[in-house]
């Protein structure tokens, strides 16, 4: 696992507090409409075989979320993200496709029971995604797969 430095890891908390009260700020405007907020806890994408571990920051603010699973179809058999495609080459992947077909199945709502730590939260929602697109629902997470890739020189 990745371990920042003193200054690193302290710049990424004041980072992830910044976001997060941004987050519960639009979600409290009381008697203004506001957008829905879109948030994919993955972190990164995937070649679809497994979710990875859901980042915990969108559970942590207490709200009742509403799951949607994206299932991604295409007729030619070029392999999508691995661990050695970049951005562009998956890109690039994507515009040799004649068609893409996205399903969209939107699931339950989630609400965080009570006394419920926002990692349990986030991995409930994780299998229930991943009982819909019939894959696992993993333990990893976008930073092991970048420190993976950083290991191995695949970056």
């Amino acid at each position: 696992a990745r371990v920042p430095s003193a200054p690193g890891a302290r710049r990424e908390r004041e980072g992830r507090a910044a976001v997060e009260g941004a987050l519960r700020r639009h979600l409290r405007r009381e008697g203004e409409p506001h957008e829905p907020l879109l948030i994919f806890p993955e972190g990164s994408i995937t070649n679809g075989a497994g979710l990875m571990r859901f980042a915990r920051g969108a559970f942590r603010l207490g709200e009742e979320v509403q799951p949607v699973a994206l299932r991604v179809t295409c007729p030619l058999p070029l392999a999508h993200d691995t661990l050695t495609s970049s951005l562009p080459r998956n890109f690039a992947r994507a515009l040799f496709q004649p068609w893409h077909v996205a399903e969209v199945t939107l699931l339950p709502a989630v609400a965080p029971a009570p006394a419920e730590a926002a990692e349990e939260t986030a991995a409930r929602t994780a299998a229930l995604i991943a009982a819909e697109l019939g894959v696992p629902a993993t333990r990893w997470s976008s930073a092991d797969k970048a420190e993976l890739k950083r290991r191995y020189g695949l970056l």
